[in-house]
């Protein structure tokens, strides 16, 4: 009986190890393999392989809510601050992106940003993004001052192509490059000059001042008669920058989370609940010198993605715990900066400093206070 165990021990030792080099089984996030050598097998970066663990992973199930049964609630808009410690599994690790092409360059403890989910689940189509303002040309990337974003009425698939319209929620544009480099140069190798375009809406982006709708000499007659001219002269009016590529916001740029969320009372199972509708990344525009809302993210949309991803645990490295559960569980800190009501107006607007964030805590207390109430005998 010995020698039999022995024997299938060996004969199962032989069979590990004789996997062939070229195997093609890509293994979980937690293997790591040789630079340039993807489908090499056998390393493993921990003690087992994690397999199955996110392939069984779901979306925590949410009580159906009657109409009926809705018997009380409250709309809330908070902000989460990434500088704040517990939000920090929200903002690290701060991954490293082509600025051109978008691309991961460093990855960190196999675990990603909330940023970089959420961004490239919106390039890749997996989720929809929202503009925060609307569209007025979408065709010539001109915005109105209306901030309806967290209304989901402005999806980026409205007006163009997709592909180019989600790439402007989540990149910037680079005005560096000057006509002889952007615009080619001609049989003489001379730079080819460029015009602005005579009665041509100026283009004006967030953040981004100046930018003009300019010539293309490349694909378009150069005709300086139907150029602008400079006020007072009959001079063509020349441009020395375009439009060229795509810069991609970097995931540390991030400072901080938008959420509105629904607070209700469930009669038929008598509990005080609250649903995350929509969450926003914002970040900080050095151009502008204030803050900047990329686009807003329809929250339930949002789950079956983020619970495919792990979120860090101070307590444990064992990684069960998911984006999704973090947000479900509310392992985070929010301030409420505005509340359905009358006005319809934001803290800020009559609250400043320390006494905005008592407001804020005010309408949290309004939320306890009623449910506590419901139980007063």
């Amino acid at each position: 009986m010995k020698i039999l165990v022995s024997l299938i021990f060996t004969f199962g030792l032989c069979s590990i190890f004789a996997q062939p080099v070229n195997s093609k089984e890509i293994g979980p996030s937690n293997i790591g393999r040789p630079m340039n050598l993807s489908d090499y097998p056998g390393v493993v970066d921990g003690v087992y392989l994690k397999k199955d663990v996110l392939a069984k992973k779901r979306a925590i199930p949410l009580e159906h809510v009657r109409e009926s049964d809705y018997i009380w609630g409250k709309r809330t808009w908070s902000y989460i601050d990434l500088r704040e410690k517990i939000n920090h599994p929200l903002y690290y690790p701060n991954e490293k992106l082509d600025s051109a092409t978008g691309k991961v360059e460093l990855f960190s403890q196999g675990r990603y940003s909330l940023y970089l989910i959420l961004s490239q689940s919106v390039r890749d189509q997996q989720i929809w993004g929202f503009f925060d303002n609307k569209p007025k040309d979408p065709g010539a990337g001109i915005f109105k001052d209306i901030s309806d974003g967290d209304g989901f009425q402005f999806p980026c698939r409205s007006g163009k192509d997709y592909t180019t319209d989600a790439l402007e929620l989540i990149s910037d544009y680079d005005l560096s490059a000057k006509a002889d480099k952007s615009n080619g140069m001609d049989s003489q190798g001379n730079p080819l000059p460029v015009y602005h375009k005579k009665g041509a809406t100026t283009i004006t982006k967030v953040g981004l001042e100046g930018v003009v709708d300019v010539f293309d000499p490349l694909t378009e007659t150069q005709n300086k008669v139907d150029a602008e001219v400079i006020p007072g002269s009959t001079t063509p009016f020349p441009v020395d920058f375009r439009i060229i590529t795509p810069r991609y916001f970097q995931p540390d740029q991030v400072i901080k989370y938008l959420l509105k969320e629904d607070w209700f009372f469930d009669k038929e199972r008598s509990v005080l609940d609250v649903r995350i509708i929509g969450i926003a990344p914002v970040i900080f525009d050095e151009k502008r010198q204030d803050e900047r809302i990329l686009f807003w993210v329809y929250f339930p949309q949002a789950r079956d993605v983020l619970k495919n991803y792990y979120a860090y645990d101070a307590k444990s490295t064992v990684g069960g715990n998911t984006f999704d559960h973090l947000f479900m569980t509310r392992r985070f800190n929010a301030v409420v900066y505005k509340e359905s009501s009358l006005y319809d107006r934001k803290v800020e607007d009559y609250r400043f400093g320390t006494d905005a964030l008592y407001e804020s805590e005010k309408v949290k207390n309004t939320i306890r206070t009623f449910e506590h109430d419901v139980w007063n005998f």
